[in-house]
């Protein structure tokens, strides 16, 4: 007790928290009011701005018309090209200014920059830094090696730390693309682009700076953080606060050397000695859980506010600067995804591609992942574009990588198919993660960790990164969110978190890695209060840990089914041409690569396939199928240039190769020959099947004051003249009525459009809104209605309805001629037209009161069905008002149903009795002229006797795949049945191609050069039940397997069975929802 005094004469006040607390930002903030009285007075030694003499700046302008494609080559001259024509005096570079402007948007600016450094800073051996602020985004360019090696893009990445140099002169180029990282957005982001935006070039600097201070401004920024963000019970939380103040009273703004007393202040107190250093990483106690793991990331759009065009720069910018990081961070790993931006890559760079990028990825600090070829909607696109996403990327990455990746890498995406886990594992991925559901509006999905099942049974060890962002800044408060919102932590205690700039791409900065170094010393320091954040250990690192902790996955809870994304349901049907191009686009080429197989296989020697050319056009599809571009979410600039032509340019040169194929036949079979269609899909007979010529029933139709009436000896249905609806669909046979145009809130009947109210909260082109539900008016201002066609094959009629003064639907009704023993051939087809659709955020929907009552209505998804409900008894039925089908939907009872049938068309709903297909929107940004145009559209009423069926099945198959191919009446046989499908009816032959690795057909895309001729076929179950079934071929089969994906893993051999001499079987076995490809090997 010899130390404490006897008496007090220097009281002391107990701190006043808040107080305390409020004066802390102070010490680091460029702004306020006491900057110069603070550290940012110390932040720099020296700063010389542009001067043309220590730093000189010229720039060249890109011609721009205006008016002009904003997305043409010319617009984005290569690196190259720029370089050797300034070097050769060809280029007019003219001195820059600060503030000056450069633009306009979309356009490119080229910069040279020559600075030359003062002598006593070069005596100092400091690390320098010449900072850029242009506001647009930019990459230096090392004129000699043409390497990139760090990015600029305004105020979130502004500094190029400068190599050493003997001689202190530099001298590089600034590629400058005139857009922000998020565009060029009219006020907000997401508003359509002002197209004249320009960009001030507000820093050039050339900079000494005080590595001390800026260190400083680093432990000192954490530890504020920690005093505000860690709990209030906490003593470290309190202690921090103190220090922070303490630190405030031991600087001394004339004093410089006081930053370094501070620094050891904060070290010896809150921090550990590593703090500096990757090796903080491997220190600390060690019997403590990580609970947080941190991986660098840079989500790239693939388009969204800005253009595939740009995002091509966009990838070695983001990917040169991570790079350039990796030098000076031992411990940071970066993870990247997307086959597609790595041929871009590689095609625009591949100095480098090849030098830097790969050898990063052999150094395990770059990590390729995802598997897929874009970050794909799984939504919308077929099953088929679903595997062939897996099958590109994968072989890419196995192609030049070595490997291929085990983990399904979509972060942001609006909802997730249920048949992903099973294409996944298919596809050597059986890990997947997303954070996209932490937007849920409605409910809030309950897990972090988890077991995904799809509807095959097949599971994905799941991860949603816990801090609900994959654009981590690496705050304190980024890695405690982590650790406290884990929702599975009694399964698992750790948490993904995702840091670095991201959508528009960017990627962690030096700012991020410093502050995780601080934030795992202060862990290290002061125990797990301050969650234990890892950095150093990979993704698959990080699963592994799941799977050693919670029993190979085993205790994890189970989702089962799709995850429905409570947001953004309004993409199902924004940018209707480009949904419609999509579907036609899958149906193209389907069917060349089924013509192009037989050709192949039946003419080898004469006809080669031509894998190449299909593999582009795949690739362009699937790069179309990017997660906003194909859901509608993009500026106008995409469709207009890009998307929609691409597209557009596929079904031109898919129709091109067929015809070659169809000529080819022709000429084998003889051109003068009689010719047959030939269809591209392969229906087993069906049990029900009577021939037209043996009973026959003419479509017939008659009129009343009231009604025309339509019938055809199975059907007769009722068109209310006044109304222009359906008011009747009734089976002659069974006298069912299939409408019901009495009860519910429709009653006026059958093909009823409607228009429905749709503002929503935020986020136009993406998202509908429940409340529009029930803010609606019926369109029933008949312009016309008329007899459009009546002969004995089909008879319809046509109404047309006035929207507006300008703005028309001409919708026809028909029904053809049917047996009365096919009930599949009794389908009311109807053909819409919206003629100058010019609304505003207004939803076109087309409603179908019928005579059904049950808890569920069937969808078509992907190679299967999902059933959702149609009640509203939770929130999670209430969230489902609008979902996403494919080629039909289904409402059925245990005695009767309905199907809708469409050819282009994505949105649904089914509730009580009514079934309501969505059609058109008329959202404003970031389009601000999404849909504006004329409108045809396809689909088909199915009335059907029992429950959901095949039938329904094979009538959507056939109502989408209406191509009819001539070929010579002598050859038809032998095309049709080189491969059959028998058996139970709910199997379905899906599609044919060429074995990849056919050495014959030398693919780019071939990993091991086979000498074989193999034909690859797939083959789904559609409704879920198991099926049995076989294919039969004439071929001499050598060998059948069934095979992953990716054709490269053998699952099992299959026993062909010689049944005759006409054909060999091959037996099917199919779980329910499976699919499976099998590989057929035949003589040459």
């Amino acid at each position: 007790m010899s130390g404490y005094g006897e008496r007090n004469y220097d009281p002391q006040f107990r701190p006043v928290r808040g107080i305390y607390a409020s004066r802390l930002q102070q010490f680091i903030d460029r702004g306020g009011d006491f900057p110069d009285l603070n550290l940012p007075k110390f932040y720099d030694v020296e700063r010389i701005s542009l001067d043309q003499k220590h730093v000189k700046i010229w720039w060249h302008q890109i011609e721009f018309k205006h008016g002009s494609s904003p997305v043409s080559p010319d617009k984005r001259p290569s690196w190259k090209e720029v370089i050797e024509q300034d070097q050769k005096g060809k280029l007019d570079f003219k001195e820059a200014r600060k503030s000056q402007p450069f633009g306009p948007s979309w356009s490119t600016t080229w910069f040279k920059v020559e600075l030359t450094v003062p002598s006593k800073w070069l005596n100092s051996r400091e690390q320098l830094i010449f900072e850029w602020n242009c506001n647009n985004e930019g990459v230096v360019i090392d004129p000699e090696t043409l390497l990139p090696i760090t990015a600029f893009s305004g105020g979130e990445r502004s500094e190029y730390l400068l190599p050493p140099s003997k001689n202190g002169k530099y001298f590089f180029y600034i590629e400058a693309g005139n857009n922000g990282m998020f565009g060029c957005g009219q006020g907000s982001t997401i508003n359509p682009p002002d197209d004249n935006r320009y960009f001030h070039l507000d820093k050039a600097d050339l900079v000494l700076p005080d590595w001390e201070a800026r260190g400083l401004r680093i432990d000192y920024w954490m530890l504020t953080d920690a005093s505000r963000e860690l709990p209030d019970d906490s003593w470290q939380k309190q202690r921090a606060r103190q220090i922070a103040n303490e630190v405030m009273d031991m600087f001394d703004y004339n004093d410089r050397s006081s930053v370094i007393a501070c620094r050891k202040f904060i070290q010896k107190e809150y921090f550990d000695e590593f703090s500096d250093s990757s090796d903080v990483y491997s220190k600390g106690d060690v019997n403590q859980l990580s609970s947080v793991y941190g991986m660098g990331n840079c989500h790239i759009d693939t388009a969204w506010l800005w253009p595939f065009a740009e995002t091509r720069r966009k990838i070695v910018r983001s990917w040169a600067s991570q790079c350039t990081l990796m030098d000076e961070f031992p411990e940071y790993q970066f993870v990247a995804s997307q086959g597609q931006q790595f041929k871009w890559l590689l095609e625009d760079h591949p100095e480098f591609f090849k030098n830097v990028l790969v050898p990063k990825v052999q150094q395990s600090q770059f990590f390729a992942v995802g598997g897929s070829w874009v970050e794909n909607d799984t939504n919308i696109p077929s099953g088929e574009s679903l595997a062939r996403q897996f099958f590109f990327g994968q072989r890419f990455f196995l192609h030049h990588f070595g490997s291929k990746s085990d983990i399904f890498w979509l972060p942001d995406t609006f909802g997730y198919s249920s048949q992903i886990p099973q294409i996944c594992r298919l596809s050597g991925i059986n890990k997947f993660l997303t954070q996209k559901l932490s937007w849920n509006n409605i409910n809030s999905f309950p897990h972090s960790t988890f077991n995904w099942v799809g509807l095959d049974g097949s599971q994905l060890l799941s991860h949603m990164p816990p801090g609900n962002t994959y654009t981590a800044d690496s705050h304190f408060g980024d890695v405690l969110r982590t650790a406290k919102q884990n929702k599975s932590n009694e399964f698992y205690e750790s948490g993904l978190m995702l840091y670095g700039k991201g959508d528009g791409g960017g990627g962690p900065t030096r700012e991020m890695l410093e502050k995780m170094r601080r934030i795992r010393s202060m862990s290290n320091r002061n125990g797990n209060v301050i969650p234990k954040l890892q950095v150093g250990k990979s993704i698959g690192e990080f699963y592994e840990n799941i799977l050693e902790r919670t029993d190979n996955g085993q205790n994890l809870p189970t989702w089962e089914g799709e995850l429905y994304f409570e947001f953004h349901r309004g993409t199902y049907t924004t940018q209707a041409q480009m949904k419609k191009l999509m579907r036609i686009s899958q149906i193209k080429i389907h069917d060349l690569e089924w013509l192009a197989t037989k050709a192949s296989i039946l003419y080898g020697s004469e006809y080669k396939y031509p894998v190449n050319e299909i593999n582009k056009l795949w690739e362009n599809i699937l790069l179309c199928q990017f997660h906003d571009v194909l859901p509608g979410t993009c500026i106008e600039i995409v469709y207009k240039y890009e998307a929609i032509p691409m597209l557009e340019n596929v079904v031109k040169r898919c129709e091109e190769l067929i015809d070659k194929v169809v000529s080819f036949f022709s000429k084998k079979g003889g051109m003068l020959e009689k010719s047959e269609p030939v269809k591209t899909l392969t229906w087993q007979p069906s049990s029900k099947s009577i021939s037209l010529q043996e009973k026959n029933d003419n479509a017939t139709i008659t009129e009343d004051s009231s009604f025309y009436t339509l019938g055809n000896g199975r059907l007769k249905l009722s068109i209310d003249k006044k109304k222009g609806t359906i008011s009747q669909i009734s089976d002659l046979v069974t006298d069912v009525e299939y409408l019901d145009c009495k009860n519910g809130r429709n009653q006026l009947g059958a093909n009823q459009f409607v228009l429905f109210d749709d503002k929503p909260l935020n986020w136009q082109a993406w998202d509908t809104e429940l409340y529009s539900v029930n803010q609606y008016k019926y369109i029933n201002d008949i312009e016309d209605i008329n007899v459009k066609c009546n002969d004995k094959h089909r008879c319809s009629v046509e109404i047309i309805f006035r929207i507006s003064k300008d703005c028309k639907i001409k919708t026809e009704i028909g029904l053809k001629a049917a047996s009365l023993s096919e009930s599949y051939d009794s389908l009311i087809d109807i053909s819409t037209s919206v003629i100058n659709w010019n609304l505003r955020n207004q939803f076109l929907k087309v409603e179908f009161p019928v005579n059904v009552r049950n808890e569920f209505a069937s969808y078509e998804t992907q190679f299967g069905i999902t059933r959702r409900p149609t009640h509203y008894n939770t929130s999670w039925d209430v969230a489902k008002f609008e979902v996403c089908h494919h080629k039909f939907a289904d409402y059925s009872d245990f005695s009767k149903g309905v199907s809708i049938l469409n050819n282009c068309k994505y949105g649904f709903s089914t509730h009580g009795n009514l079934m309501r297909l969505s059609l058109l929107r008329s959202a404003k940004a970031p389009d601000a002229h999404a849909d504006m145009g004329t409108h045809e559209i396809k689909y088909a009423i199915y009335p059907h006797m029992g429950s959901l069926s095949t039938d329904t099945v094979r009538a959507a198959h056939d109502f989408n795949y209406i191509y009819n191919y001539p070929v010579p009446k002598t050859l038809t046989s032998q095309i049709n049945d080189l491969l059959t499908i028998h058996g139970d009816e709910n199997i379905v032959l899906s599609n044919i191609k060429r074995g990849e690795d056919d050495a014959e057909l030398e693919s780019e895309y071939a990993l091991e050069k086979k000498h074989e001729r193999s034909i690859m076929v797939r083959v789904f179950e559609s409704l879920g039940g198991e099926a049995f079934g076989e294919l039969r071929t004439p071929l001499k089969v050598k060998e059948v397997y069934k095979i992953d994906n990716l054709e490269l893993e053998t699952f099992e051999s299959v026993r062909v069975s010689v049944e005759s001499a006409n054909f060999n079987s091959i037996p099917i076995h199919l779980k329910p929802f499976e699919i499976a490809l099998y590989k057929i090997v035949v003589d040459k």
